[in-house]
Formats: structure tokens, sequence, C-alpha cells
């Protein structure tokens, strides 16, 4: 297994196939709109805030990986965490699944020295270091969804961790 695959493993095992961890797909299988916004304090971010954050910090750097324009970023990490406030909780799951889809489809076309290249000249972080970093991310949160689904006893461990 080269590189590439295992980047490409990494966003497979994130989005739909649970292996060492619950993948989105299992995560968030069965939740309502209700669910997806319940918090236990006002301190805490709902599901749907994290997959908000999920899909605009992903999206971001997909567009920079594949060298296409970002919006300028408005506010700061904390907003990004309502950026797809507006839309429905099926359009919110979509938007999830769709940039985990274009990530696997641009690693998979993309020539392997891209994974050597710098993300930008100010950084000395690689596209390698980087998407790992990305998937570490998107794991991290994915395990926030099943915590959060435990704490408000939607979660069954037939659908993955006990």
């Amino acid at each position: 297994m080269n590189r590439k695959d295992v980047l490409l493993e990494q966003f497979l095992c994130c989005q739909k196939k649970s292996h060492w961890f619950v993948s989105f797909e299992a995560a968030v299988a069965g939740l309502t709109s209700e669910q997806a916004l319940w918090k236990q304090s006002d301190s805490e971010n709902s599901i749907w805030e994290i997959i908000s954050h999920l899909v605009f910090w992903n999206e971001r750097f997909l567009n920079r990986f594949k060298n296409s324009e970002n919006p300028k970023m408005e506010g700061n990490n904390d907003s990004t965490f309502t950026y797809l406030k507006e839309y429905k909780w099926e359009q919110v799951l979509q938007q999830f699944n769709q940039v985990m889809t274009d990530w696997y489809e641009t690693i998979e076309k993309s020539e392997d020295v891209k994974f050597d290249e710098y993300i930008s000249e100010q950084s000395k972080e690689t596209w390698l270091e980087s998407i790992s970093s990305i998937t570490l991310h998107n794991a991290y949160h994915i395990g926030q969804i099943v915590t959060i689904r435990k704490m408000q006893g939607s979660w069954s461990k037939e659908q993955g961790l006990s």
C-alpha cells in the first residue's frame, strides 16, 4: 500500500467504512434533525454544528489542494460551527458526504508528487502531512458525534462502539 492508498483508505474510513473507529455514515445513521441540534449545554456544539465545522474546513483545504479560490473567511474557527445553519438536515449530511467523495476522487486522480508540495509558501507542511491531519480531525469529530449520541441516549452498541 503506497501513501496515496493510505490517504484514500483514511477518507473511506472517515466516510463509510467503520474500522478502528465508527465511520460518519454509521455515526449519523438514523439520526433526526432534532437529535442533531441537541446540546447538553450552550457551551457545547451540537452534532449539526460539528458537521458544519467539518464541511467548512474540508471544503477549504480541498479547494486549496485543487488550486481553487476560497471565499474570504468571515469570523474565526468558532463561526465555522454555524456554517450550514441555514441548510436542512438532509442537505447537511449531503454536503459532508459530497466533500468526502470529492476528496477521495481528487486524491485518486492526483500525481504522487503533489503530496510532497508545501500547502503554501508560508507553510513547511506538505500536502501529505496536511491531508493526513485532516482525516485525523475528521475522525476526532466523528468520535464526538458518537459521544453526543451516547449522552442523548440515541446510540446503541449495535451501531458500533459500546
